[in-house]
């Protein structure tokens, strides 16, 4: 019975974020390769664009891409008129601008019922015990994205990406394993499509 309960308690705690994804590519772009990438997610709560962000510019660093986010360039502080904004990517050199926008979500949770936990204790004539109950609940979140990628030198969509990931289990409905499994899925889309590496 205590086996069972632990793994039932695995099974509500862990599983795993997966990601699917629809991408079009711009006939004129593909194959085209980008060496230095302006990444943003205008929309983004500061927690998730954080870590989404920081996982995007580290999978785009290992295949040998330079990242660099909107705000360290753009500082949100400041405002910008359009001519600036062109003015200043083309002063860094940015071939690519990668814009990460959040849509529509969903967080739920489901009553599973509960596990009760009891012992006892005999001295004697007197029997004490205790028992303690605790609500299972099956936890899952869904979320989804769009994604485009504009060339710099044709200021044309080289790519439009429809994404949703969704995972079930407590330890994964974070924003940790969500911005993980985005920005691998980006990566991959954006090599299968040769824009890296």
């Amino acid at each position: 019975m205590k086996s069972l309960s632990v793994a039932l308690l695995m099974l509500l705690i862990t599983g795993c974020a997966t990601t699917k994804m629809q991408t079009h590519v711009d006939p004129e772009h593909r194959d085209r390769t980008y060496s230095k990438i302006l990444v943003d997610a205008p929309n983004a709560n500061f927690e998730f664009k954080d870590l989404m962000i920081t996982e995007l510019c580290s999978g785009l660093r290992e295949r040998s891409v330079e990242c660099i986010t909107k705000d360290d360039l753009f500082p949100p502080t400041r405002e910008y008129s359009e001519p600036r904004i062109f003015e200043i990517i083309d002063q860094n050199g940015i071939d690519g601008w990668l814009i990460v926008g959040i849509g529509s979500g969903a967080t739920n949770s489901q009553y599973m019922g509960s596990q009760t936990f009891g012992s006892a204790t005999v001295y004697g004539n007197t029997i004490s015990g205790s028992a303690n109950s605790m609500a299972m609940y099956s936890f899952s979140r869904q979320q989804g994205y769009s994604i485009t990628m504009f060339d710099m030198e044709t200021k044309h969509k080289a790519f439009i990406m429809e994404a949703s990931t969704s995972a079930s289990g407590l330890a994964n409905i974070t924003n940790t394993v969500f911005a993980e499994s985005l920005a691998n899925k980006i990566i991959n889309e954006m090599s299968t499509a040769g824009f890296v590496e």
